[in-house]
């Protein structure tokens, strides 16, 4: 049960981190993108992160359990 909360929160982070990144991008216009103000850095930390782990997986183990209650076998990404 902890790897499923563990993948909850991992999947609620990756997509508040996108939507929030292009969020300011959208707010900021182009001038967001100037290195002096380091938001390209803040996208790019951030997609890192979401391509690491991918997400597909988590969603199914977390979709599985809902629909079944059955637990996440053991895997690379638990």
């Amino acid at each position: 049960e902890a790897a499923l909360a563990v993948s909850e929160a991992k999947i609620v982070a990756q997509r508040a981190a996108l939507d929030n990144g292009e969020a300011l991008f959208d707010a900021c216009g182009a001038r967001a993108t100037a290195a002096s103000l380091g938001l390209d850095r803040f996208w790019r930390n951030a997609r890192t992160h979401t391509l690491h782990d991918p997400l597909d997986y988590r969603l199914r183990d977390v979709g599985r359990f809902a629909l079944t209650a059955e637990l996440p076998p053991a895997s690379l990404y638990t």
